[in-house]
């Protein structure tokens, strides 16, 4: 099947060339002219530009008065329209959005003789009934009105229901396609974005997935797409500038449990300018920008009555700073008017000290980040005729984004007990090569069946992703004391530490490559004016490789699949005078493919396993010495091993993650530029990729009623609620009881009572782990309604939504790991980790209330708002399974050796039902008003942003585990605050621009 596909798919790029993706960096305008009567008008030439002139076309009406003009950037235009024997109208402001068909009806009089033309100021309907998708859209004109951070990614926190790393139930940003100027930036080793413009390159931002066609695809969360500023027939040059400083702001650090990191200064300078090279034919626009951004982080020492930060040894206060430099060049080229030729190249780099600064670890722990990328983009757009319309386009960026320990090959120190404090140095140099290569195709097609009207979308991209990760650990080890007894802890003095361990390995050497491949075919069918139909495939072709030992051994095919996508959906006009549409839309999307899906395979030789010895050598250790494995073995007592590097398989019934979507609701235009909506979707995630062992529900036995103490003292562990710690549940290895048995001589009476065993059971157990990459069971459901209103209009705007949502389901990630970087083998390998891990979903709220808001004010002012009031997100107590520091006591009272637990240990144990507890709800109100001074040809802008702006202080984050409790140490106890919202914080800016 896979060669088939591969010989119908290659024969497609190979002749289209360059393939693209589907317009979304453009617009496309359908309209209609009529004479008083109604009639139809035929031959009428129809002239498109906007104000200034720029990007002219011309159609001319076909035999029923229609018109279409395509890949027109997204901004608003003028469109005058001109028919012998009829008065000439003009319509302005008409307003084109990326990726959407803007509707337009021209009426003209009938006049003999040549009047001036009529100029009508343009109302594009906000319903689109040409397709069952609920779109999202925030223009140019509301980035410059809205308090917007100045982060890209953030803007998409505008959108009902979505939030920047989880869109409409979508898990983390793995499940997203990111788009600039319509094709895939995603990162091929985690997934999510790795590219993302300045904010102030944005022509159009789009979030799109709800209804999306089969020309849309790869994404389980939401699709966002990026459109980039153009030059037009105007010169206009711009300097900005933007200043945050903490004696503008508030501060939350004003609670002993915060783990508190607050913006200290931002500075930001970006210049642009666009304009013609050559008049109505070839346009440019450049870009800089630079930001530096210094950050600093609370003491977790601190008290109410002296708040400190993080200082160096000179007592200096140590910032996590970022240099971010980004520039782009944009070349536009109408060569006719069929056909428009675009070119883009970039460069983004981003350079940072003490990443990773928090309020527990030692500065010298931090990294220092060097991520440097460039980009590029060519495409060919071409006009047919008003019916057919193609795209190509090649598309890539070739980067590097490595994370340096401050002090070279010294080795970390950290502690075993309290918050784990760590110190000296970073634990691992981790450095990453990520390329990715796209080619994208499209043809748009529109003809007539007799009364019915069809679009018909064709095309196919393809994108291949590179992906170089080196995680190695420095000094080849980390130490891992405990503080001695009466003595004050020196990370940097052996003798002031008491029982000392050490870890070992736990390096990654990946290299792979990912290639995702599309072709699609959708037809979006006009049945009459109230009726529309919609059907579509969309065929996916994944493929996996990987390198092993770091790119030394022969490359090989880790996983294949193919996998077809069926959409259909409908559109009703309930009421025609009243604006009233119903949409319907079921699909099916599949997950993009990147390395953190497959990297576990067997034979690539990427991880090494996770170590732990125990120095027993009556004398002290030697920090910073390479000791060799003859010495390791005699200095050192090999407590445990987690074999991460054993902890991969072979793939086996490997079916792509996808998500099953059905949306409906109603969108009602219900006044001019107003409109209502109502939209519910139910996503329903299968196939999530994960490690299975085969065999385990015979590899471990269920021990019940375990109580956790303390190694040291005996006391009890304390869970939650501040209680004794019971487990109602553990599941430990045969392995583990078996070995124990043989090298003791046999369990006592009163251990096999523990386990729930006698001796026949245990010479009965079997141990055969039989691990696959495979799809499993996990699942991931969501339901959740959106009911809006929204006024839309030039000079102000509104939308205000109210958003359920009820997402549930076994597994956060859409890689099969425990988080999305990757860590852990994950339930369907220990079983402890699949007690209650079916539940309500991190990272989202119940119940959201947004509104935003822009409009202009008198006096040259213009003001925005956002509001949004959320209820908490939900969290889940926490217990790691830990057999250094507790120990572990049957039902009946006796000690279960820590040996006994030896192959569970670290697995994570969810205390209560997943999401079984929720934050503290969020409020916050954000606020943006600029002030104009035109003056000599120069537009002098002043502008002041607020964010929170009542000092709302919502606890978004706390400690969720009860392990390393100390009551002495408020920071350590299960529920003490990690993160409040950000608090009270102002922005200036300035900006000058010549008109």
């Amino acid at each position: 099947m896979h060669r088939v596909v591969t010989r119908l798919l290659l024969p497609l790029f190979i002749s289209a060339g360059p393939l693209a993706a589907q317009t979304d960096e453009t617009g496309l305008l359908e309209g209609l002219v009529v004479d008083q009567s109604g009639a139809t008008l035929l031959g009428a030439v129809v002239d498109i530009a906007m104000p200034d002139g720029a990007f002219p076309r011309q159609q001319t009406t076909s035999q029923d008065g229609s018109f279409r003009v395509g890949f027109l950037k997204p901004g608003f235009y003028d469109v005058r329209v001109r028919t012998i024997g009829y008065r000439p109208v003009v319509h302005t402001g008409v307003r084109i959005r990326a990726g959407q068909v803007t509707m337009l009806t021209v009426t003209q009089e009938a006049s003999p003789v040549q009047l001036d033309p009529v100029t009508v100021e343009a109302t594009a309907p906000l319903v689109d009934r040409t397709t069952q998708e609920f779109i999202a859209v925030l223009g140019t004109e509301e980035i410059r009105r809205l308090p917007i951070p100045r982060a890209t990614t953030e803007l998409i926190q505008y959108f009902p229901g979505a939030r920047p790393d989880q869109i409409w139930g979508g898990s983390t940003q793995q499940a997203n396609i990111y788009q600039i100027d319509g094709v895939n930036v995603n990162n091929p080793g985690p997934g999510g974005d790795f590219l993302l413009p300045n904010v102030d390159w944005v022509a159009d931002f789009s979030v799109r997935g709800l209804g999306a066609g089969a020309e849309y695809g790869g994404f389980q969360g939401g699709l966002v797409n990026i459109v980039t500023r153009s030059g037009s027939n105007t010169f206009e040059p711009r300097l900005r500038f933007y200043y945050q400083a903490t004696s503008l702001n508030a501060s939350q650090a004003t609670n002993t449990f915060e783990a508190g990191r607050e913006q200290d200064k931002r500075w930001e300078f970006n210049a642009d300018v666009g304009g013609p090279m050559v008049r109505d034919k070839l346009y440019y626009y450049l870009s800089g920008q630079f930001v530096r951004n210094d950050f600093r982080v609370l003491d977790a020492s601190s008290t109410l009555d002296d708040l400190i930060y993080i200082t160096d040894p000179m007592g200096n206060t140590v910032f996590e700073r970022t240099d971010q430099t980004k520039l782009l060049g944009k070349l536009t080229w109408q060569a006719s008017g069929q056909d428009v030729v675009n070119g883009v190249f970039g460069y983004d780099g981003v350079f940072g000290d003490n990443r990773g600064l928090n309020s527990f670890d030692d500065p010298q722990t931090t990294l220092n980040q060097e991520s440097p990328a460039v980009f590029y983009n060519a495409s060919w757009q071409r006009t047919w005729s008003g019916n057919h319309l193609t795209q190509f386009k090649v598309t890539g960026y070739n980067g590097r984004d490595d994370r340096i320990p401050q002090n070279g090959a010294m080795q970390q120190v950290q502690r075993l007990d309290g918050n784990q404090e760590a110190f000296r140095n970073a634990r691992s140099v981790n450095t990453n090569k990520p390329d990715n290569l796209s080619f994208n195709a499209d043809w748009d097609s529109y003809w007539n069946t007799g009364t019915v009207r069809h679009h018909l979308k064709v095309g196919g991209q393809v994108t291949f992703g590179w992906w170089d990760e080196r995680e190695i650990r420095t000094g080849e080890l980390s130490w891992r004391p405990e503080e001695a007894p009466g003595v004050t802890f020196d990370p940097n003095d052996p003798s002031s530490w008491g029982f000392i361990s050490s870890d070992w390995g736990a390096d990654i050497n990946l290299v792979a490559r990912s290639t995702n491949a599309s072709l699609f075919v959708q037809d979006y069918v006009s049945i009459s004016p109230r009726l529309s139909l919609s059907g579509g495939l969309r065929l996916n072709h994944f493929r996996g490789h990987l390198t092993p030992d770091g790119g030394s051994g022969a490359r090989f095919r880790a996983m294949d699949d193919v996998k077809v996508a069926p959409r259909i959906g409908a559109t009703f006009t309930v009421l025609e005078d009243q604006g009233l549409v119903a949409k319907a839309h079921w699909g099916r999307y599949y997950q993009n493919l990147f390395a953190l899906m497959f990297d576990r395979t067997i034979g690539a030789n990427v991880f090494t396993d996770l170590e732990f010895w125990d120095w027993v050598d009556p004398g002290l250790p030697v920090l910073d010495q390479t000791y060799t494995e003859a010495e390791r073995d005699q200095l050192f007592d090999l407590f445990q091993a987690i074999p991460l590097g054993e902890e991969v398989g072979p793939v086996e019934g490997w079916s792509q993650p996808y998500v099953d979507q059905f949306v409906g609701g109603l969108e009602w235009e219900f006044a001019e530029n107003w409109k209502a909506g109502a939209v519910y979707v139910n996503r329903r995630n299968r196939d999530i990729i994960s490690l299975v062992d085969r065999n385990q529900a015979t590899n471990y036995i269920e021990v019940n009623g375990v109580s956790v103490v303390d190694k040291a003292s005996g006391a009890p562990i304390l869970d939650q609620n501040g209680n004794a710690l019971v487990l109602p549940t553990v599941f430990l290895s045969n392995d583990d009881i078996v070995a124990f048995d043989q090298a003791v001589g046999g369990f006592f009476p009163s251990e096999l009572d523990a386990l729930g065993l006698t001796a026949a059971d245990v010479a009965g157990l079997t141990y055969d782990q039989d691990l696959v990459l495979t799809s499993s069971d996990a699942t991931r459901d969501m339901d959740q309604v959106q009911v809006t209103v929204e006024r839309a209009f030039r000079t102000w705007s509104l939308l205000a939504s109210v958003v359920w949502t009820d997402l549930r389901g076994d597994f956060f990630t859409v890689n099969g790991y425990d988080d999305p970087v990757g860590s852990g083998a994950g339930p369907f390998v220990r079983p402890n980790e699949g007690l209650n891990f079916f539940g309500k979903m991190p990272n989202y709220s119940e119940w959201e209330f947004m509104v935003r808001a822009v409009g202009d004010l008198p006096a040259n002012f213009r003001a925005g708002g956002f509001l949004t009031l959320s209820a908490g997100d939900f969290y889940t107590p926490v217990y790691i399974i830990d057999t250094r520091q507790n120990d572990f006591v049957g039902s009946n009272g006796t000690l279960l050796e820590s040996a006994l637990f030896g192959s569970v240990a670290g697995d994570r144990m969810f205390l209560e039902q997943r999401g079984s507890r929720t934050l503290d709800q969020l409020f916050r109100f954000d606020l943006h008003v600029d002030w104009t001074l035109r003056m000599r040809g120069v537009d002098w802008l002043f502008a002041l942003d607020v964010f929170n702006v009542f000092n709302s202080g919502a606890v978004t984050v706390v400690k969720n585990e009860v392990n390393n409790q100390d009551p002495s140490d408020a920071t350590t106890l299960f529920g003490a605050t990690r993160f409040f919202q950000n608090p009270r914080n102002i922005r200036l800016g300035a900006s000058l621009g010549i008109f």
